[in-house]
């Protein structure tokens, strides 16, 4: 993984929207890392980007912003990652995104995040992620790596660093040199170090370089077999949920309608494909796409 050769990659979420990732590949790009999702919700790009991206040949890594208020929330974090990539074959390392936004988070629900909480969320996930035997990173920026975490407690994990030299702007490919990558703190496997323009997008996209060697794509890499579906009887929890008042709601299957979810474990009444009839007993509570359910 650590190996001396540069390569260009970018990082995509559902913000980017729409791209053709035949062109990106084309255009000279070598990898990807793609959001997951943040906190327990699944990016709703997610499963369109990572098989754009590996069908076109690119190798695929994945990021998880968190939200997480404790260690208990960053392992529940790790699981729900752990679950939504479970399809697919990853080539780098699933990356922690703990940072400002995460710390908003946390203030307005009246939990101050001190350098030990922050620490201890970060190893909580990485710890987590790493006993399911997959390499697991860090994303994050030279401030948190001062001020804001316990730095020499992480330095194990691969890092993925976010500096900008020149700003969040369109910097392009050839402003800066992969070697100038700040190597202070560890040398990164990855430099996210502003914006570029690649073909296949039509806005500037997060852009960075790689220090590492890459798999073998002469051949496209495969999505691996889904797990076994869910199946009648089975018991199971209902994940991607938004909470309005205090009271819980779900998604119902292909509908923008919701339901109240009041039980922490439902009952699978049935399964039809992706469509997913659950209730209490036979009581049918309401019929849930499956990716929005978590066997328990």
């Amino acid at each position: 993984m650590r190996g001396e050769k540069m390569s260009k990659g970018i990082d995509v979420s559902h913000h980017n929207g729409i791209i053709d990732w035949q062109k990106v590949k084309a255009d000279g790009i070598d990898f990807a890392i793609i959001r997951a999702g943040r906190d327990v919700t699944v990016d709703r790009m997610f499963h369109q980007h990572i098989k754009g991206a590996i069908d076109a040949g690119l190798s695929v890594g994945v990021y998880w912003f968190s939200y997480a208020l404790s260690k208990a929330d960053a392992q529940r974090e790790a699981d729900f990652c752990l679950q939504t990539i479970k399809p697919y074959k990853l080539d780098l390392p699933i990356f922690f995104d703990y940072e400002y936004d995460s710390e908003r988070y946390s203030k307005e629900r009246g939990v101050t995040p001190t350098k030990r909480l922050r620490t201890d969320i970060v190893k909580a996930f990485c710890e987590r992620i790493k006993a399911s035997g997959y390499e697991v990173g860090i994303y994050t920026n030279i401030d948190y790596i001062i001020n804001r975490l316990y730095w020499d407690e992480l330095k194990q994990y691969p890092l993925w660093l976010a500096q900008f030299p020149l700003g969040e702007k369109d910097v392009g490919w050839t402003t800066l040199k992969p070697e100038q990558v700040n190597t202070k703190y560890g040398k990164p496997i990855i430099w996210q170090f502003g914006q570029a323009r690649v073909d296949g997008y039509s806005k500037p996209v997060d852009a960075n370089f790689g220090y590492f060697e890459l798999p073998d794509k002469s051949v496209p890499a495969q999505v691996k077999p889904a797990e076994p579906k869910l199946k009648k009887g089975d018991k199971v929890r209902v994940v991607n949920v938004t909470t309005s008042g205090g009271v819980k709601r779900g998604k119902i299957y292909n509908s923008n309608s919701t339901f109240v979810v009041y039980y922490d474990k439902y009952d699978v009444i049935s399964v039809n494909g992706d469509r997913v009839v659950i209730g209490v007993g036979k009581a049918v509570t309401a019929a849930v796409n499956a990716i929005d359910l978590q066997k328990v």
